[in-house]
C-alpha cells in the first residue's frame, strides 16, 4: 500500500511538472504570437501639401514583420512635415509621402510660416547689398521719401493771364527726406528666383546678379514695405549672424533742405 502511494506521488508530480512546463510553452509561443510593432499611421484621410499636425496621427500596432520598415515609429518626428500626395486613414507615414516644411522644392508656399506673408521687393546693387545677401540671412528694411515743392511752378500755375489781378508767389521751393524702419529681422527667403541657399555648380550665390529679394513678413510689417517701395525706395540692412535684437528709432525726418530762390 505505501508504494502505491509513493507511486502515485511521483506520477503526480511528474504530471505536474509536465502540466507546468507545458502552460509554459504556451505562455511563450503567445507572447511571439502578439509581439507588434508601433508605426504612426493617419488618423483621417489627410490631403496632398498639407502641413500635418499631431490630431492627424495616430499610432498603430502592426503584427511584427508586416510593417513598413521606413515606416515613422514617433508622432514627433512626422509632425511639421507636408505631405506630397493624398494619405488615407490608416496609412503607415512614409518618408516617400512626406517632405520637410521649407524645403526649397516644395515651393515658395511651404517656406512661409504660418502667419507670415512674403513680400518680393526690387533691390540695385546699393540697396541690395552689392548683391552679398543670401537665403536665410535677415534684415532690416529701411524707407526713404522724399518730396518737393517748387515754388516757381506754383507761382506760374496761379498767375492768371488776360486778368487784371496777378497773384504773387515767392519763387524757390522746399524739399523733405523722411526714412523710417519699415520692418526689423526679417528673414530673406529667396533672392531673384531661388530659393536655395548654393548653386549646383559650386559658384558662391553672393557672385550671382539678382533683382529682387524675397521677405518674410508679417502682414503689418508686409504693407509698410509695399507702401514703402510705392512712396519712396526701400534699403535694405544686413543684419550680422546671430543678433535678431529689435531697435526702437523714430523716423528721421529733414525739411530743412531749402531750394534758395533764384
Amino acid at each position: 500500500m505505501k508504494k502505491i502511494v509513493i507511486f502515485a506521488l511521483i506520477a503526480a508530480l511528474c504530471a505536474g511538472a509536465l502540466l507546468y512546463f507545458y502552460l509554459g510553452n504556451l505562455e511563450a509561443q503567445k507572447q511571439v504570437e502578439v509581439q507588434y510593432d508601433t508605426v504612426v499611421a493617419a488618423a483621417t484621410d489627410i490631403p496632398a501639401y498639407t502641413q500635418i499636425t499631431a490630431d492627424m496621427l495616430t499610432l498603430k500596432q502592426i503584427p511584427q514583420g508586416y510593417a513598413h520598415p521606413l515606416a515613422a515609429r514617433t508622432i514627433e518626428e512626422v509632425v511639421g512635415l507636408v505631405t506630397v500626395s493624398d494619405i488615407l486613414a490608416g496609412e503607415e507615414m512614409l518618408p516617400s509621402k512626406l517632405k520637410q516644411f521649407g524645403a526649397t522644392d516644395s515651393g515658395l508656399a511651404y517656406v512661409v510660416p504660418e502667419g507670415m506673408r512674403a513680400v518680393t521687393v526690387s533691390v540695385d546693387e546699393v540697396s541690395g547689398i552689392a548683391g552679398f545677401i543670401k537665403r536665410g540671412d535677415y534684415v532690416d528694411v529701411i524707407s526713404y521719401t522724399s518730396t518737393s515743392f517748387d515754388m516757381k511752378a506754383a507761382a506760374a500755375a496761379q498767375t492768371q493771364t488776360g486778368t487784371d489781378t496777378t497773384t504773387e508767389v515767392p519763387q524757390g521751393g522746399t524739399s523733405q527726406s523722411t526714412t523710417v524702419i519699415a520692418a526689423q529681422n526679417v528673414l530673406v527667403a529667396a533672392i531673384g528666383t531661388s530659393l536655395s541657399s548654393s548653386t549646383t555648380n559650386g559658384e558662391d550665390p553672393a557672385a550671382i546678379a539678382y533683382n529682387s529679394v524675397t521677405l518674410i513678413l508679417t502682414p503689418e510689417d508686409a504693407m509698410r514695405v509695399v507702401q514703402g517701395s510705392r512712396s519712396g525706395s526701400l534699403i535694405l540692412i544686413l543684419r550680422a549672424s546671430g543678433d535678431h535684437a529689435a531697435n526702437t528709432q523714430d523716423p528721421v525726418v529733414n525739411d530743412s533742405l531749402l531750394i534758395k530762390p533764384e
